[in-house]
């Protein structure tokens, strides 16, 4: 087997590099180690921050790549590389015209989304960030079920995909528009389940990979899924192909002019876990369990150095877990229940360590040495606003107590008992909340001070959207734990996305993409969508690189 461009991993930096070498007039194979494509993007949220988007001009955002280059400099300070950075910011706005006019993929302005950096100077509260236009999944025909499927525990519950954009109307619930708003999207969900066996309405990341396979099927893309990469072939310092089982055979294919790698990183290898992962043992990764650092490796095996120490080795995320009966394990990422008023984190003495609204809570985790820990509400919280695997409402309390993924108590005391937290001490942090809540000032940690922690907080809550009274039992608790979303170490690149050897220059025919790159940002992300959009944007570069345009 023979092409001109190899490319490992089938995510958004994958399939972008391999679209942008096929439309150079390339032959492409791209091969996945899963047995469907999309890669860490299709289980993902897409958002993708570029500064001075076309959608961000088209609002008259007032922005600019100068101050949007301060401001990632003020973050990542004195281990930016300044040449990595300027192409990642020169190139993102170029990537999204060039999507436009090439593929299937569309972007709109998300809703306000604050830099997570609110004070360092250029942070900006709305415009750097794009969110992927929902897709029709239909589009796609015989290919849609080569798509990987949502992660119901995310953002597809019972199958159902939801949107950003659907939040506004889940709030007003239950308003007879929003009612209405809704049905159609249950209505259709239901035709296709019974159809297709899946939703064919695609949002959030699943529709970014749905919209980027298209794209590269249209462009003569050939895609090989179940094809996991043994390792690189190299002739006189050159790469020159890979080794993959393909159809359960060992096969050696040749690429003319480089190798792509865009695994998705090392978050389910146990061993890199380790070396790289504070508190590896209890880690809790809601990344694919394919992504194990076969890129980084095989580009180590070729000679690759990894990149410069980061400030952290991974975007972190609080993550609860439960095993189904099926053996298969649930994984929630508490990225908006924890930021509600009336929920608080303690540790095993009952006390709050931290603000639950902030981003940053893992660190909080590790800094403490509370890992575990558990979070705590009451039984009027988790029907309003749903807690980790128990969606608004509250219909799925009585099946978590059951499996014991979330306990309960109808006083904090028995709550306490349950989770083995000292008692006085979580009674004495309520009271201490129960009595800042009523001034709507989080004394001890600030949750809510910030627009960032306000923008996923409750607005109609008032005076604090992210700060409440734990109020009256029963309460509720569910075990939380450090995670990530992306690993940010990785191989070094040059601005081209070529792959450094030992030797300070770049190995011939190697380029990387993605998360098996070491973090444009050291590790330190500026925003929201920090994930994916460098993804994309390096995959872009890479693909233009091996294509010599």
């Amino acid at each position: 087997m023979q092409y001109d461009v190899v490319v490992m991993g089938s995510g958004a930096a994958g399939l972008t590099a391999a679209l942008v070498a096929a439309k150079a007039g390339n032959t492409v194979a791209v091969l996945e180690k899963a047995n469907h494509f999309g890669g860490t993007t299709a289980i993902s949220g897409g958002g993708i921050w570029i500064p001075v988007s076309p959608q961000a001009k088209a609002e008259g955002v007032d922005d600019s790549i100068e101050v949007a280059r301060n401001y990632v400099l003020g973050v990542v300070g004195n281990r930016a590389e300044r040449a990595l950075i300027d192409a990642y910011l020169n190139n993102g706005p170029e990537m999204i015209e060039w999507l436009a006019a090439n593929s299937e993929t569309v972007f709109q302005i998300s809703p306000p989304s604050s830099d997570w950096y609110p004070e360092v100077s250029g942070a900006v509260d709305f415009g750097r960030l794009l969110a992927p236009s929902e897709y029709d999944g239909k589009k796609l025909g015989k290919n849609f079920d080569r798509l990987q499927k949502p992660r119901q525990e995310f953002n597809a519950p019972g199958g159902m995909m939801i949107d950003l954009f659907d939040l506004p109307y889940i709030a007003k619930l239950p308003s007879p528009g929003a009612l209405w708003y809704m049905a159609k999207i249950a209505i259709r969900f239901a035709l296709d389940k019974r159809k297709l066996g899946r939703g064919s309405r695609l949002t959030m990341g699943n529709a970014l990979a749905g919209r980027l396979l298209h794209s590269a099927i249209d462009a003569g893309v050939d895609l090989y899924e179940a094809t996991p990469v043994e390792g690189l072939v190299t002739a006189d310092g050159k790469v020159t192909g890979v080794r993959a089982t393909v159809k359960g055979i060992s096969s050696e294919i040749a690429a003319n002019k480089g190798v792509i790698l865009a695994s998705g990183g090392f978050s389910a290898n146990a061993e890199m876990r380790k070396a790289y992962i504070p508190f590896a043992q209890q880690h809790v990764s809601i990344l694919p369990y394919e992504n194990t650092g076969d890129g980084i490796l095989s580009a180590q095996s070729a000679g690759a150095v990894m990149g410069a120490e980061n400030h952290v080795n991974a975007v972190w995320a609080v993550v609860s877990k439960r095993t189904r009966a099926d053996g298969y394990i649930e994984r929630y990422a508490h990225l908006i229940d924890m930021s509600k008023p009336g929920c608080i984190a303690v540790n095993t003495a009952g006390q709050r360590f931290g603000n639950e609204a902030s981003v940053h809570f893992v660190e909080a985790m590790h800094a403490t040495g509370t890992v575990p820990a558990h979070i705590i509400a009451n039984a009027k919280f988790v029907k309003k606003y749903g807690m980790g695997l128990v969606l608004p409402g509250g219909g799925k309390i009585k099946e978590m107590v059951a499996c014991g993924y979330m306990k309960t108590g109808a006083t904090l005391a028995e709550l306490a008992a349950q989770i083995g937290v000292d008692a006085a001490g979580l009674e004495a942090t309520a009271a201490k909340v129960n009595a800042d809540a009523a001034t709507g000032k989080d004394r001890q940690f600030g949750k809510g001070d910030s627009q960032i922690d306000i923008e996923i907080g409750d607005p109609k809550h008032m005076p604090n959207a992210c700060f409440g009274p734990l109020g009256d039992g029963p309460y509720y608790a569910i075990e939380i734990f450090p995670g990530d979303g992306s690993t940010t170490v990785g191989v070094k690149i040059d601005d081209q996305c070529r792959v450094i050897g030992q030797n300070g220059a770049p190995i011939a025919g190697l380029y990387a993409a993605g998360l098996d790159a070491n973090s444009i940002w050291q590790g330190k992300s500026p925003a929201h969508g920090c994930n994916v959009g460098p993804a994309m944007v390096t995959g872009y570069i890479a693909g233009k690189s091996v294509a010599g345009i």
